[in-house]
């Protein structure tokens, strides 16, 4: 199987105004241990609080290994100036990416010391232009557990529309989840972009 890693292609840095979104290394475990544990930012996610730096480690390397296969990509989110300079306070990226289609699924999260401050945003418009203009991609799509209101209003800020409610879609931290669908096409983010 031809991969990422076996063609020699280096992983993309994209850069914003305040933000610079990296590749994962294993020594990022123990700052993403530090929000992963906190039950707020994982209260949405498909695991409860980490409680063990192991159980962060395995993330990482899962979210590492997306590249490696060439199944999408995971930037660590760092800000480029300040006392957390260099210091992942997030992730985000794209997973289940279908080349034959044409699209992926973006996945986020944040520090709870972060949240508010419009970082979110300008990491994930970064990775839409990419995911546009360098992946090829038509359609980015989004799963939103059903509850997570501030995470369905961010996404129809960015212009994703929600589709569906994909019922008992996940079991997620010991029971089944509703889960709603967002979308964005290639050309409602062009037109997003000028409007």
């Amino acid at each position: 199987m031809v991969t990422f890693k076996s063609l020699n292609l280096e992983f993309p840095q994209l850069e914003t105004e305040r933000l610079l979104l990296r590749e994962l290394k294993s020594t990022d475990a123990e700052a993403m241990y530090r929000y992963l544990s906190d039950p707020e930012v994982t209260r949405y996610l498909a695991t409860p609080a980490h409680r063990s730096l192991k159980q962060t480690q395995d993330l990482l390397n899962f979210l590492v290994s997306l590249f490696e296969k060439g199944e999408g990509f995971r930037w660590g989110i760092t800000l480029k100036s300040g006392n957390a300079a260099g210091v992942i306070i997030g992730t985000c990226g794209y997973h289940a990416w279908a080349k034959d289609h044409f699209r992926a699924e973006i996945g986020y999260e944040l520090a709870r010391a972060y949240w508010g401050q419009g970082i979110m945003a300008e990491a994930i418009k970064t990775l839409l232009a990419f995911g546009f203009e360098h992946m090829a991609l038509h359609r980015v799509e989004a799963m939103v557990l059903v509850g997570n209101t501030a995470s369905a209003r961010f996404l129809e800020k960015l212009g994703f529309q929600q589709e569906a409610v994909l019922r008992d879609y996940e079991f997620v931290q010991g029971r089944f989840r509703d889960v709603l669908l967002f979308s964005l096409l290639s050309k409602n983010y062009a037109s997003h972009l000028t409007s």
